[in-house]
């Protein structure tokens, strides 16, 4: 059986190739071929299929409006990616497709290919890409629904991305066409990690029957030590992320040592703290070694995540967890069961939820261990490549 592997980047990034690259050893261990194609990108892994693979180009809208306008037909449908993958499907025949992040990249004209080959299809959605022209449904410091059934003008009303009204005018009109082109470039099943994300899509218009709720699968290979005494942030150093938070918490405890793993535009928030260290991009292996010893985990999203891996890797570590109750977080964490929710923005509720944790060790163990067994109940990979390969069509084992 040949799987194609669908995404636009193969080199680690978020939690798109969190999945991308777990799931890949999965399927190869269950005697599945797999299949890359992304981008042509410097940062990828090594494969024998990047010369197959198309080129990348930025999808930003900068120079001239002639430049603008070619990046913005590029970034709505990529014929170079539709016509590689459309040799590379009649060579190698995949049995099927798991699609994960395209948009602005490889673009949905990679569905129309795989439609024209019959090679079932199945598409995981990691963020809001899908209905919100920005992805994240937040803007302004706030989550944004604003675009909820199609409404994309307030995209540019409200210059949702970058501030830039050409660009928020880009995007706008991408998703325009998209959701025009929709029921064409329909994959055989959306994918939702979390009920909160399908239910959104339900009310933007999809079909429900057509939606599938698979919880991400999550395995990390560091033991779990004793409780430390520090905070360990580990994501994207960006404003919905909810890096004010983190300075504040930083301020209100500076007594506490707190690790901060990641980079972005909002590193400079945080550098001036002396208990703060900014441990920058590290390998997964190194950031589930912070895990497995840290005395309290936080994740102070302020959009609607999705289902964050911050979350799962600290819990199957039985860290506690502090974290706010924003999207498909709630169904992680029940509050003072096996974790703690705060409001998103809060800073005083997530010192006080902190506070707590790290001068009450032995409960937060407790919620630690019961998260963990959580986790373990209910993201176990046995039961993700069961759901995934019956979706897929693949007679594989869990």
């Amino acid at each position: 059986m040949k799987l194609l592997l669908v995404n636009s980047f193969l080199h680690p990034r978020g939690g798109d190739t969190t999945l991308l690259f777990d799931e890949w050893a999965g399927w190869t261990s269950r005697g599945v071929d797999v299949i890359p194609f992304a981008m042509r990108h410097p940062e990828n892994v090594s494969s024998p299929w990047s010369a197959r693979f198309p080129s990348w180009r930025s999808p930003r809208f900068p120079g001239t409006l002639g430049a603008r306008a070619r990046a913005l037909a590029h970034a709505i449908w990529n014929r170079e990616a539709a016509g590689a993958l459309d040799a590379l499907c009649r060579e190698h025949r995949p049995d099927a497709a798991h699609v994960h992040h395209v948009h602005r990249h490889l673009t949905p004209a990679i569905f129309a290919v795989l439609r024209r080959h019959d090679i079932r299809t199945a598409w995981t959605l990691h963020d809001h890409e899908l209905v919100c022209p920005n992805g994240l449904r937040f803007v302004n410091g706030e989550a944004c629904f604003r675009c909820v059934g199609g409404r994309y003008g307030q995209a540019i009303t409200h210059r949702c991305k970058d501030g830039d009204l050409v660009a928020s005018a880009g995007v706008a009109l991408e998703k325009a066409v998209h959701r025009a082109l929709r029921a064409r470039l329909a994959p055989d099943a959306w994918v939702s990690p979390s009920a909160y994300l399908a239910e959104g899509l339900v009310q933007d218009g999809f079909p429900r029957d057509q939606i599938h709720h698979v919880p991400n699968f999550v395995e990390v290979r560091a033991v779990p030590g004793e409780l430390g005494q520090n905070v360990v942030f580990a994501g994207r150093l960006a404003e919905e992320k909810g890096i004010a938070e983190v300075a504040a918490l930083a301020l209100a405890l500076p007594e506490r040592r707190i690790d901060v793993f990641g980079d972005g535009a909002c590193r400079a928030m945080l550098a001036p703290a002396p208990n703060v260290t900014l441990h920058g991009s590290r390998s997964r292996a190194e950031v589930h070694a912070a895990l497995a010893e840290a005395g309290v985990v936080i994740v102070p999203s302020r959009w609607p995540e999705n289902q964050p891996y911050a979350v799962l890797e600290a819990q199957l570590l039985a860290r506690p967890v502090v974290a706010t109750a924003v999207g498909g977080v709630p169904e992680l964490i029940e509050d003072g069961v096996d974790g703690w929710l705060v409001p998103p923005g809060n800073a005083r509720a997530l010192v006080t939820a902190v506070r707590a944790a790290l001068e009450r060790p032995e409960f937060a163990a407790a919620l630690g261990r019961r998260a963990r067994a959580r986790v373990e109940r209910e993201h176990a990979p046995r039961q993700w490549f069961g759901r995934m390969g019956k979706l897929l069509g693949l007679d594989v084992p869990a």
